[in-house]
């Protein structure tokens, strides 16, 4: 194969740009803009260049689409221009609901930018070749793309890998300083500029002739036949496995098994777009057969998934990750019934209809965002009401004891008002303003945690009190621990290793364990040997934690609650256990390690006392 010249790379560049002006300058804009903010590490102030950025990821696909609609349908250049300069005005629009303290700003602005893009790569794949007819030409396009994009992301982490060695080089060689973040300039300027000239270079300039086309790579049917089918077929067998179980078992199927349905899913339309144009030749005519049946065994598997996605919604309200599961089992339920009913089968239709999908959802009021937040406020509104915790729409002190799990809820739904919405649909119920100014201008929200503490209940964990075998619970260190009354200090860490007897050197006192490490034992000490002992029974210590915590992964406990104060004749003790890891096995706790500090006090100078 006979490498380009150099005339010719700048001659292909240089037609490249001719061909797509707006999203070479796009692309130009964002990695600018990108490389400022990182040469900047991120201004905690206010910044247009958040918005310069976000609006360049997505007009990238946005511009690409028009511009090639306009190739496919032979639109003037002045229209393909006006059209593309609609785009950009559709760009500015969508630039300026971007907050530009965006540091400080919910996530929720993350989230839909990533949604628009994924809307926007389908619109690039659909857009030239929506209509009729055409549908060899729609699939070589996207293969084309496809390849393409594969090897830009290859020559562009083999160019990054390299340059970043030669920087590398240049600063443990020559000691020349390179700070880190100009590896991160690197990776930018490649991804800005090369990967999206490179990829847009190798789009076929004549789509036309792609319907006569009938090339297909055979890695393409080697992928699809040996590792797509082989997945679908070990999907099918679990998820019917499990359908089977829940019907015998007369109960509702787990949120987790949508996750695999939509795998599922996935991957079986993959495979259906991947042996599209080979469906009908003598030696593949089981393709035809098996997409047949695979659209009629998703029947009960979307049912099985809208249940399990609704019993979810119906126990914790819903969050953008249950609507969009909604969302997208409802559009799974119409291609299956389109792909069983529909004469016409067009594929076109499944990356074309989901993108319309995930456009529509990203704004209005039936979007996901508005609708998960409306619900979640409205959870935490209720529970706060039935406790007691919030009443004539002002939230007050809890003045009675709130059972854990409803302690989790708030906390809960706090901690993703916190990272998603922001707490501006709540603030009217707080007295006290719920902006943290004091954290340099990185969070201007408080942190769940004092926003529990205003209502005068723990926060809990998302992960707390998770069903498991595995035990840890963890102390606040935050916390001081009361010293008072004692005039010696030891900590340490027991394990299955650690010696059975010790002898703590200047303290007058030791300690032993026994092999389980469920019994420890503190020893009065006088001349090596032990004069008395008090034994510490730490299963019935931890059972009892447990008990009070309804909660086998705790943290933050307070230190009194970690602590057992005994006493003899001859020694006043205390012990604080920083934390505390075991597993249950056969109904049996088994430690496996703990943090514990050693308060210690002579009776013979309490009496001097």
């Amino acid at each position: 194969m006979k490498l380009p010249s150099i005339q010719q790379v700048v001659n292909n560049s240089t037609r490249t740009f001719r061909r797509f002006p707006f999203v070479v300058i796009d692309a130009g804009i964002g990695t600018i803009a990108a490389l400022i903010l990182v040469d900047h590490e991120g201004p905690a102030q206010s910044t247009i260049l958040f918005n310069i950025l976000f609006a360049a990821i997505i007009g990238i696909p946005l511009l690409i689409a028009i511009a090639l609609t306009a190739e496919k349908r032979k639109w003037k250049l002045s229209m393909s221009v006006v059209a593309q300069i609609i785009g950009l005005l559709a760009l500015i629009a969508y630039a300026w609901s971007v907050p530009s303290d965006l540091m400080d700003a919910p996530n929720i602005h993350l989230l839909r930018l990533l949604m628009i893009a994924i809307s926007l790569h389908l619109f690039v794949a659909v857009a030239p070749y929506v209509g009729a007819g055409d549908t060899n030409g729609f699939w070589n396009y996207n293969k084309t793309l496809l390849l393409r994009s594969i090897t830009a992301i290859l020559y562009s982490m083999a160019l990054n890998a390299g340059l970043a060695i030669a920087l590398a080089a240049l600063d443990h060689l020559f000691g020349i300083d390179i700070p880190g973040k100009r590896y991160a300039e690197l990776w930018i300027l490649i991804n800005g500029i090369f990967t999206t000239w490179f990829f847009l270079g190798g789009i076929p300039e004549q789509l036309d002739d792609l319907e006569g086309s009938t090339e297909y790579p055979k890695g393409i049917k080697i992928f699809a036949q040996y590792i797509l089918l082989p997945l679908v077929i070990v999907y099918l067998i679990i998820l019917y496995t499990y359908m089977g179980k829940i019907l015998i078992a007369w109960d509702w199927p787990q949120g987790w098994v949508s996750r695999l349905i939509l795998g599922f899913s996935t991957v079986g339309m993959l495979m259906h777009l991947l042996f599209y144009p080979i469906r009908d030749h003598v030696e593949n005519i089981w393709v035809k057969s098996a997409l047949r049946w695979f659209y009629l065994v998703m029947v009960p598997l979307v049912i099985m998934l809208l249940l399990a996605v609704w019993r979810r919604v119906s126990e914790y309200g819903v969050t953008e990750g249950r609507y969009i599961a909604v969302a997208t089992g409802v559009w799974l339920a119409l291609i299956v019934l389109y792909f069983i009913f529909s004469r016409g089968k067009s594929i076109k239709v499944i990356p074309g209809s989901l993108g319309i999908l995930s456009l529509l959802i990203c704004f209005g009021p039936w979007g996901t965002f508005n609708v998960s937040e409306s619900s979640q406020v409205a959870r935490l509104k209720e529970l706060l009401t039935n406790s007691s915790i919030l009443v004539d729409g002002t939230v007050r002190t809890a003045d009675k004891s709130i059972p854990f799990e409803q302690t989790k809820e708030i906390s809960s739904i706090i901690e993703y008002l916190h990272d998603i919405h922001g707490y501006d649909r709540i603030q009217p119920w707080f007295r006290e303003s719920l902006r943290d100014d004091s954290t340099g201008g990185r969070s201007a929200r408080k942190d769940p945690s004092l926003i529990t503490k205003m209502m005068g209940i723990e926060y809990v964990k998302i992960w707390e009190g998770t069903t498991s075998n595995e035990i840890n619970l963890r102390m606040d260190g935050e916390r001081a621990i009361d010293v008072e009354g004692y005039d010696r200090l030891w900590r340490g860490q027991i394990s299955t290793s650690s010696p059975k007897r010790k002898e703590i050197h200047g303290g007058g006192f030791g300690y032993g364990v026994s092999a389980g490490l469920d019994t420890f034992t503190l020893l009065s000490m006088k001349d090596g040997k032990a004069m008395d002992s008090i034994h510490v029974d730490m299963k019935q210590f931890i059972e009892k934690l447990l008990v009070d915590y309804k909660n086998a992964n705790a943290a933050n406990i307070p230190p009194e609650k970690m602590s057992i104060a005994l006493m003899n004749d001859r020694m006043k003790v205390k012990l604080y256990l920083q934390h505390v890891s075991a597993r249950r096995q056969d109904g049996v706790l088994k430690f496996t390690t703990y943090g514990i500090i050693i308060l210690y006090l002579p009776t013979t100078d309490i009496s001097v006392q």
